[in-house]
């Protein structure tokens, strides 16, 4: 079958099994998980919660857990109203409680993932700050170009360096301006 969260496809099969085996949760332990499960909080209280259920072992707790964050950020990403979520749920077994809680999770985020999606979404990762100096001792007409970038996800900042010949720095600048002037051609409509 093709469901919406998925992309228009089908699920994986890892995801089905997982979803099925919460599926035997009484519907407010399953919302407690989801809960902890959506507030990010250590993977050891996911153990606690499923202590007295046949999902306690360390791969069903991990399991679980797994499949709560990827539902949810399959539906955010593949742009499923929480509606179409549970319908689709309910179509593959899903209790109709867990479906619902699922699709007020996925909504309950939507606003925050759009806000990232439209301030990083086009971007691996974002250029903070670039300098140039002289190539290392013993190179022959180059420059060092350390670019310093903020990972979109991680915020991590990172520097990378790279040799350039003198002469392919300035192609590469002459290119940055052609480009930079097209950006702003596009920008003014």
């Amino acid at each position: 079958m093709k469901f919406k969260f998925c992309s228009d496809g089908d699920c994986p099969l890892w995801a089905l099994a997982a979803l099925h085996a919460l599926s035997s949760l009484p519907s407010q332990l399953f919302k407690t998980l989801l809960q902890h499960v959506m507030e990010e909080q250590p993977d050891d209280g996911i153990m606690e919660i499923l202590k007295d259920t046949n999902l306690s072992s360390r791969e069903e707790c991990a399991r679980a857990a797994a499949v709560i964050r990827w539902v949810v950020q399959q539906t955010l990403s593949c742009s499923c109203p929480g509606a179409q979520l549970t319908r689709d749920l309910l179509v593959m077994g899903v209790p109709r409680a867990h479906a619902a809680a699922l699709a007020d999770a996925a909504e309950a985020q939507r606003e925050a993932y759009q806000a990232q999606v439209r301030s990083n979404g086009f971007m691996v990762n974002k250029l903070t700050d670039v300098s140039l100096a002289a190539g290392p001792e013993g190179t022959v007409d180059t420059y060092k170009l350390s670019l310093y970038t903020d990972d979109a996800f991680t915020g991590e900042q990172t520097k990378r360096e790279v040799l350039i010949e003198k002469s392919q720095a300035k192609t590469l600048l002459d290119e940055l301006k052609k480009a930079y002037k097209k950006m702003e051609e596009l920008d003014v409509e």
